[in-house]
Formats: structure tokens, C-alpha cells, sequence
């Protein structure tokens, strides 16, 4: 049977007093498909003498959504991978801290990023609140005119958000059963694989629900919604405020970058001592003389506390001694700093070399001394001339007498 013949069963049967409903699920049983079956029923409706609006109509039966119902969907999926995104990435940096790992300190690295954590608390602040007003009117659209349907392109990307979340839970459980038929699982690592999985499932599972409320117009209670966000809006709560404690506070990340800017002038100040020292085979009294010589006026911007205007300390300790033919002069730098700088991240650099003396602090005023070459070579031999150098001429040996 074609559509059309499909179209005239359901007009006679529709006009022999069968309701819609009780025509659709016997189509539904011998197997028409859900768009054929609405499809028909439409005809049989408009051949009985029903009415149809001139414009908003298609051939399942529903108002179509609007151009902007159509954008929000589209622009909450957007907000759905920022919120994803940055509540995975905030328990992620809140594992490091907590379950950090030996072989990244060790080798100098960083495992817990500050400027990552504020950014991410940044999205979900901003975003989350939008994503779920958006989800909101969605519903709500559909909630007031339950004749309204939902265009391709929004099927489709609920669909595809569906799809990638599905791969992401496999590919997620997969790694995790490997990891740990390996003998390598740990703490850290299921934390970070559960992460993926609450999140993964937790969207999987929303907008499965999602789809047989909106397009297949099934009875889902309303408080089974409300419990997913209200596990949503906690998760992210708990992200924010172990974020702060983490990376934290602003006043802390504002105190942080000040004693960042201490440690690079106190950095580039002793550099300039040392060039100085070098140049003029002394150390200078003050760093007045720094500022005073336009040789060394790119040092004068660094001379005083980025946060009180306070010069920085400045002391000679020693004016010159001679060690393995190199006078060596040495100077102390002060600057009073707010934070205690973490010692596992300060003690060492990249490769687990040394790291910068001036990064390991402590709290309020911290000093340290650094070393400049004033002059080099005093062991050396003074140059001889080039007539001390031509070799004397061998006398003559006297004959033997007999």
C-alpha cells in the first residue's frame, strides 16, 4: 500500500467515528513508521473538512518552532560544552592538588594551574545561569503549546550531543578496565575517569529524557527534570568552592601576582648590578646610581614595590675578593612579600635543575644575596715584550787545550 492508499483508510476510518489516537497505534502495530502514520492521519483530517492555518503548518500536524526558539536550542548547546568543559577541567585541577603527581614535581613542573581554576570558576559563574535559562524557555515552549514541533536541525544536534557523550562514557569505561587490568590504576586516575562519567551520564541521561518529552510527547514527571538540575547545580557549587580553596581567593590571586612582580625586579635588578659591576669594576653604593646613568635607565622602572612605591633594600656585603683570579663582589636584595611561595614548585625548574633563588620567598620581608664579577684574570702572568721573548744566542764552546 502507497501513502495515498494509506491516506484514504485513514480518512474512512477517521469518518466512521475512530479517533486519531486508536488509528495511529493500529498503524503503529502492522508497521507504519511514526511520520507516515501522522502523516495519514493529517490527510484524513483535512478530507473530513478540518481546517488548516495558512502559514506554520507541516505534514506531521505541529506548529513548527520558531526561527528564535530554534537559535536558543542551538546556543544552549553551546553553553552546555563551556559549562562541560570547565566543571571537568575545575575537578580536574582540584585532583592535582589533592592527588598530586611525584614524577611532574619532581621534574619542575606544574600540576595545579591558578590562571586554569579562575578561568573555569569565570565560565561556569557566567554560563551556567544561561545554559539553564535557556533549558528553561525550551521547555516551557513546548510546555504551553503542546501541538509544537521542533525543526530537523535541533533533532539533529540533540542527537549528536547524545552520540558523542555515549562514545566518551565507552571510551572512558575502556580505559578505565584497562588501566586497571594493567595494575596501574590510582587514586588520581579514578577520580579523573569518574569525573568524565558522572558528567558524560548525567548529559547522556538528561537529554535521553530530553527527546521522549519533546519529540515523542511522552508523559516524563516534571520533578525527574528538576532532580537533574538540582544534581547539576550542586556539582557545580562544590566545583566553585573547592576552586577557591584551590587556586584561590581574589585577594589571593591579586597578593600572588604582586609578589610574582617582586620576584621579577628583584631578578632583573640584580642582573643590572652585575652588569654595572662588571662595566665599572665596582658595585654602586645605591641603586640611585642605577637610575642616574642612562646606561642602566631600562633598570630604573624596577628599582621600587609595584604594590607601595617602597624602594626595594639594597646592601653591599663584600666590595671585591679575589677567588681563582675572578674579584667577586656581593650584594644582598630585599623586598617585602605578602605570600609564602610554594616550596616544591619553587625549589626546582624544568629537568630538576636548581630553580630562580629569587622565587623561593617567605612571608612579609625576604632577602637574599647574589654575586657579581668585577674583574677577572688577576692571577695571570703580566704580557712580556717581544724583545724579552727572542731567545739569547748560545756562546760559544773554547777549543780543548792538548
Amino acid at each position: 500500500m502507497d501513502q495515498s492508499s494509506l491516506n484514504n483508510y485513514a480518512a474512512e476510518r477517521l469518518r466512521v467515528g475512530m479517533t486519531p489516537e486508536a488509528l495511529k497505534q493500529n498503524l503503529l502495530a502492522v508497521g507504519w513508521s511514526d511520520e507516515e502514520a501522522g502523516a495519514a492521519i493529517v490527510a484524513g483530517l483535512v478530507a473530513s473538512g478540518v481546517p488548516t492555518p495558512k502559514a506554520g503548518v507541516r505534514a506531521s500536524g505541529g506548529k513548527l518552532s520558531s526561527t528564535v526558539e530554534v537559535v536558543l536550542n542551538f546556543f544552549s548547546f553551546i553553553a552546555l560544552c563551556i559549562v562541560s568543559t570547565s566543571l571537568g577541567v575545575l575537578y580536574y585541577q582540584v585532583i592535582n592538588h589533592y592527588f598530586p603527581d611525584p614524577l611532574i614535581i619532581r621534574y619542575g613542573g606544574v600540576d595545579v594551574s591558578a590562571e586554569a581554576i579562575h578561568y573555569a570558576i569565570a565560565a561556569l559563574i557566567i554560563t551556567f545561569p544561561i545554559y539553564a535559562f535557556a533549558l528553561r524557555l525550551w521547555f516551557k515552549r513546548f510546555r504551553d503549546d503542546e501541538e509544537k514541533v521542533e525543526t530537523r536541525l535541533t533533532k539533529w544536534l540533540t542527537y549528536l550531543v547524545l552520540l558523542v557523550t555515549a562514545v566518551a562514557i565507552v571510551g572512558d569505561l575502556i580505559v578505565a578496565v584497562f588501566y586497571f587490568l594493567q595494575g596501574e590504576i590510582t587514586a588520581r586516575f579514578f577520580l579523573k575517569a569518574l569525573t568524565i562519567l558522572v558528567i558524560a551520564g548525567t548529559i547522556f541521561d538528561f537529554y535521553f529524557l530530553e527527546r521522549k518529552k519533546i519529540q515523542y510527547k511522552k508523559d516524563i514527571p516534571r520533578r525527574i527534570f528538576q532532580g537533574i538540575g538540582w544534581f547539576v547545580l550542586g556539582s557545580v557549587v562544590v566545583a566553585i568552592v573547592l576552586g577557591f580553596t584551590v587556586g584561590g581567593s581574589p585577594n589571593t590571586a591579586r597578593k600572588q601576582g604582586l609578589d610574582t612582580q617582586r620576584a621579577n625586579d628583584l631578578r632583573e635588578i640584580a642582573g643590572c648590578v652585575a652588569n654595572f659591576g662588571g662595566n665599572q669594576k665596582r658595585l654602586p653604593d645605591t641603586l640611585d646610581e642605577l637610575s642616574s646613568s642612562g646606561q642602566y635607565a631600562y633598570c630604573s622602572a624596577r628599582l621600587a614595590d609595584p604594590e607601595t612605591g617602597v624602594p626595594y633594600e639594597y646592601r653591599v656585603v663584600s666590595h671585591g675578593a679575589v677567588i681563582s683570579g675572578v674579584r667577586e663582589g656581593a650584594f644582598e636584595l630585599c623586598a617585602n612579600f605578602t605570600l609564602e611561595s610554594d616550596g616544591d614548585v619553587a625549589a626546582n625548574s624544568a629537568y630538576g635543575y636548581p630553580g630562580d633563588k629569587w622565587v623561593t620567598h617567605g612571608a612579609e620581608r625576604s632577602c637574599d644575596t647574589e654575586k657579581a664579577n668585577l674583574e677577572r684574570y688577576l692571577d695571570q702572568p703580566p704580557e712580556t715584550s717581544a724583545a724579552e721573548t727572542v731567545p739569547q744566542a748560545i756562546p760559544a764552546i773554547p777549543p780543548r787545550k792538548i
